[in-house]
């Protein structure tokens, strides 16, 4: 169990801050593809992809607890569904991309790279702040 966090002790490296930040980082890049380019495609393009992308991240993350851990790893059926189901998202937006009409490739590249930016923030803050 975690230790209580006081005043005085910088908070530690979420990865629920980092879904939180993405999250932001999708729903204003989408408000921002309505307000600035009046583009209801971009915004969703945005939002499908930050969507895909952080299910992503969050499903990698529970397979790297389970599997890639020190000792006799687990290889249970839900880990190789979500492995599977990575690809399959991935594999779909693929899709969507050849086959669907006004689709915005760089509403799609800057959803796919929130988590990636909101990582970024969360470990330059850390880096900052000291924390461990």
């Amino acid at each position: 169990m975690a230790a209580q966090e006081t005043p005085d002790q910088p908070p530690g490296f979420s990865l629920g801050k980092v879904i939180r930040l993405a999250w932001i980082l999708v729903i204003l890049g989408a408000i921002s593809e309505l307000v600035i380019f009046l583009s209801i495609s971009g915004a969703l393009c945005l939002t499908a992809a930050g969507t895909v992308a952080i299910i992503n991240f969050r499903w990698l993350e529970v397979v790297i607890e389970r599997v890639v851990q020190p000792g006799s790893p687990r290889y249970d059926l839900s880990s190789i569904f979500r492995i599977i189901g990575r690809f399959a998202l991935l594999a779909g937006v693929l899709a969507a991309i050849a086959w669907l009409p006004h689709i915005d490739p760089v509403a799609i590249v800057l959803g796919f790279s929130a988590p990636v930016a909101a990582l970024i923030f969360e470990g330059v803050r850390q880096s900052r702040v000291g924390g461990g």
